[in-house]
């Protein structure tokens, strides 16, 4: 069996019992697996470090992000 055919079978499943595959998958990986990310994360990350490293005064302290998030869960 391909990728390909396991992935289209996959999708004819129940959300839950494709949540429950891709968890077993997921937890069969070796623990040292370090996957790359995808080529548009890496290029928004590039893009908000050289985004902080211009203008270091922007960036939110560990605290403001807290009060932010928590803010933001109580609306």
């Amino acid at each position: 069996m391909t990728a390909e055919q396991l992935i289209s079978d996959a999708v004819s499943l129940s959300v839950s019992d494709r949540l429950r595959v891709a968890e077993a998958i997921w937890d069969s990986l070796p623990e040292n697996v370090n996957p790359a990310p995808a080529p548009e994360i890496k290029a928004e990350f590039d893009r908000r470090i050289a985004n902080y490293r211009q203008n270091p005064e922007t960036a939110m302290t560990i605290d403001e992000l807290r009060g932010r998030l928590d803010a933001d869960r109580t609306r």
